[in-house]
């Protein structure tokens, strides 16, 4: 395993890949407020107009980096005759069909849901709340059940419950939701929604940071993260579904944010650069593992020359969508040679 490396295959001159299918050749990019993409053998195109003066920091990546006017979620509903898409505070559908742009509505506490996040099934699509949240307000889940075209409030967690939800993720082995929550002590747990229509939950976990993680790995007996934490060091976690019992794996050199699945069900993983103990030095790491139990690392991107506060944190992404280990997208934010970039690679042998 230790004989594979990343291998760059095309530069995709775009800020962010939100969708990218291997099996129809579908998807969507975006820099700024232009997004486009291709479905279905269409192309299509749009922007979301934000007006003078707000306009002028979209001509130069730093100021859109600055003033997170890069920042967007945008992906397929299910019928992949539409678009959902977030931006700056606000859901938008954009219809395949008619070639319009509707907003719907704003959300409360939040500009954008981290990427992934947002959960596309047969019977509805769901995000939750992504933000700040200093005073602990009540962070609302939001569903959809005519494939993005209208939304309500669903779920909602108690004020000082949480800070936030990390994503929303479908086990297909169970056809369950879960839905991480973050951030701090009493407020990183798993919860579990048996039901789409959220009249049911269990929680998994007890508040502390071993369940404070973004995204996971489904199996049909583990469930597999790696902790979002830089409080402390991030281990691998492994939950057995028949024992409910939580082993711990490697550890990581700093917080795993997003992960990925490949049609092989091999998949990879990434660490951020952010401000804390946890963080163990100025890389964002790329691991790989095949069987999501033992992980290499294939590659590795120093965080680049600005203020973490003003200019983010050393992030790399990936996107929505079926892929594999020979043709996959990733985009980077606040790091050398990536930033503002996606890209597309390969993982090969020596």
């Amino acid at each position: 395993m230790n004989s594979l490396y990343l291998e760059k295959l095309e530069d995709l001159n775009a800020e962010i890949t939100h969708f990218w299918d291997h099996e129809d050749g579908s998807f969507i990019f975006s820099t700024g407020n232009y997004f486009w993409g291709f479905v279905k053998g269409e192309e299509f195109k749009f922007n979301i107009k934000i007006g003078f003066p707000k306009n002028i920091v979209l001509s130069k990546r730093l100021l859109r980096r600055g003033t997170r006017f890069d920042k967007s979620n945008a992906i397929f509903n299910f019928k992949k005759d539409g678009i959902i898409v977030i931006y700056r505070g606000k859901v938008y559908f954009f219809c395949l069909l008619s070639k319009k742009l509707r907003y719907i509505f704003h959300l409360k506490n939040c500009r954008n849901v981290l990427h992934n996040g947002i959960c596309v099934t047969k019977q509805g699509i769901f995000f939750g709340e992504y933000g700040a949240n200093i005073n602990r307000s009540p962070v609302p889940i939001y569903g959809s059940y005519n494939d993005g075209r209208n939304w309500e409030q669903v779920y909602l967690f108690q004020e000082k419950s949480i800070k936030h939800i990390h994503g929303i993720y479908f086990d297909k082995f169970t056809n369950s939701l879960f839905v991480p929550t973050g951030d701090f002590e009493k407020e990183c747990f798993i919860v579990v929604f048996p039901d789409l229509n959220f009249s049911t939950q269990e929680i998994l976990g007890d508040g502390s940071q071993k369940f404070r993680c973004v995204s996971m790995f489904f199996k049909k007996d583990k469930i597999i993260w790696g902790m979002d934490s830089p409080l402390e060091t991030s281990y691998l976690q492994i939950f057995d579904r028949k024992t409910n019992k939580l082993s711990q794996g490697i550890s990581f050199p700093g917080p795993v944010w997003y992960t990925k699945q490949f049609i092989d069900g091999s998949g990879i993983l990434q660490t951020s650069v952010e401000v804390g103990k946890g963080v163990k030095d100025k890389y964002s790491y790329l691991f790989y593992s095949q069987d999501l139990l033992n992980w290499f690392c294939i590659a590795k991107y120093k965080k680049d020359i600005f203020p973490l506060n003003l200019f983010k944190f050393g992030v790399l992404g990936f996107s929505d969508g079926k892929q594999n280990p020979s043709r996959f997208p990733i985009h980077g934010q606040a790091l050398e040679s990536i930033d503002g970039k996606s890209l597309l690679f390969s993982i090969k042998k020596e």
